[in-house]
């Protein structure tokens, strides 16, 4: 038995590689001078500034806002359980300072002004400054950024070379909250805990760094969302509603199963496996639905079982798609890759002599 041309396809499409460790780099940054006019920023500079300049500088103090793009980088559903923020320090004063994360509560930009200097740039259109989310039209409520109380993790720097920030509860539920509500990832204000103490400043290299390495970062470890089932069977000949379900994770490492099966189908009869990875349909198929957007790949055919007459619901199916992803046979089987899978089986007795069942949504981990 054949299926039709949309179900036979095995060409696949690209589709975004997460994983249950993911280190994001910096989506923008800008360094806030505050000085009254609020004129003075650094959107596009390669690095960001934070502490206390010298006594003779008219505009001492310095924060830095700091954002990353987590919903871009970690599957939405999934659950935040450790994130480090990863500065490299470029420059600056000696003597320890201690550093603090505040989530930042309002929009704020990035504009072209840039320098490698301390004292800062001329503020272009867009820019964060000390008044502005974003200059020269759009004020902050509060005069040197809108930013939560709580301090979401601190740390001390001052030496030049790599600073990790530890994880926190306050920390973790930050990028939770990036990751559930997009619209309210502004990122965090970076500020010295002592902002009067002249000469404390430190050089921190930005998300425009020539060295790549040297961005900041953010090591987000997740829990990926369990497998889902979704979409509906079509009730067979037998009048029976065939069900699918999983046992066990999907994953990259060796070891473990992830076993896809089907139950309630008609007994003695072929059937197989079909997935994707471009997303979810609900397109009708032959009196049923087709739950899985092409292009899709299908496994071999295997036979349902079950007792040997009469026609009944007896029949099951089982893949374990562990194997699958170990085999190598499809490159697009990584860890992070979403999937989705559906089982399509004959019945002799319907109509369309076809049924397909309801579909799992599910993503591999490492």
């Amino acid at each position: 038995m054949k299926l039709t041309a949309s179900i036979a396809a095995v060409v696949l499409t690209a589709s975004a590689a997460f994983g249950d460790v993911a280190t994001l780099t910096a989506s923008k940054d800008n360094t806030l001078w505050n000085d009254l006019a609020g004129a003075t920023s650094n959107g596009s500079g390669p690095v960001f500034v934070v502490g206390v300049a010298g006594g003779t500088s008219t505009a001492p103090v310095r924060r830095a806002l700091l954002a990353f793009d987590v919903a871009a980088s970690v599957p939405a559903g999934s659950t935040i359980t450790a994130v480090q923020l990863v500065l490299v320090q470029t420059s600056g004063n000696p003597g320890p300072s201690t550093a603090e994360l505040h989530r930042a509560l309002g929009a704020w930009g990035e504009g072209a002004s840039s320098t490698s200097s301390g004292s800062g740039a001329p503020a272009q259109a867009g820019d964060a400054t000390w008044l502005h989310g974003f200059y020269a039209s759009t004020f902050w409520t509060n005069p040197g950024g809108d930013f939560a109380a709580t301090i979401s993790a601190s740390l001390a720097v001052g030496a030049v070379g790599t600073h990790t920030f530890p994880s926190t509860a306050q920390a973790v539920a930050d990028v939770q909250s990036w990751l559930d509500g997009p619209a309210t990832d502004f990122g965090w204000l970076i500020k010295f805990t002592n902002e009067v103490t002249a000469s404390t400043a430190d050089v921190f290299a930005s998300s425009e760094a020539v060295a790549a390495a040297n961005r900041p970062k953010l090591v987000v470890t997740f829990t990926p969302p369990a497998p889902s089932v979704y979409c509906t069977a079509k009730t067979n000949s037998q009048g029976c509603v065939p069900a699918i379900a999983f046992n066990g994770a999907p994953q990259v490492a060796a070891g473990g199963t992830f076993d896809i099966s089907l139950s309630n189908a008609i007994n003695q009869q072929n059937g197989l496996l079909f997935y994707g990875t471009s997303g979810a349909s609900s397109a009708p198929f032959h009196g049923g639905t087709l739950c899985v957007n092409a292009p899709l790949v299908r496994l071999p055919l295997a036979n349902a079982g079950g007792q040997a007459s009469p026609t009944d619901c007896s029949g099951s199916y089982s893949v374990d798609f562990n194997a699958r992803i170990a085999s190598g046979a499809d490159p697009l089987l990584v860890a992070g890759a979403q999937v989705w899978a559906q089982f399509w089986t004959r019945d002799p007795a319907s109509t369309s002599t076809t049924n397909t069942s309801d579909a799992l949504h599910f993503l591999i981990a490492q």
